[in-house]
């Protein structure tokens, strides 16, 4: 059986400790991904409207 620690050993213990900025990390990079994405589908979009218009053709043919 593994010796009781006292709770200032717990609280010092680096294993123990959850890293919260590894998380903020890992928000902000699919928080950025998300807007990329927004961005890059908003100007694909306004690329796209601003193309001349095909006429279309003649029926018949």
């Amino acid at each position: 059986m593994r010796p009781r620690r006292s709770p200032s050993q717990f609280v010092a213990d680096a294993s123990a400790v959850v890293r919260s900025d590894e998380r903020m990390i890992l928000l902000f990079l699919v928080l950025l991904a998300i807007a990329a994405t927004a961005v890059f589908v908003y100007y694909t979009v306004a690329l796209l409207d601003a193309l001349p218009q095909v006429p279309p053709s003649a029926p018949g043919i």
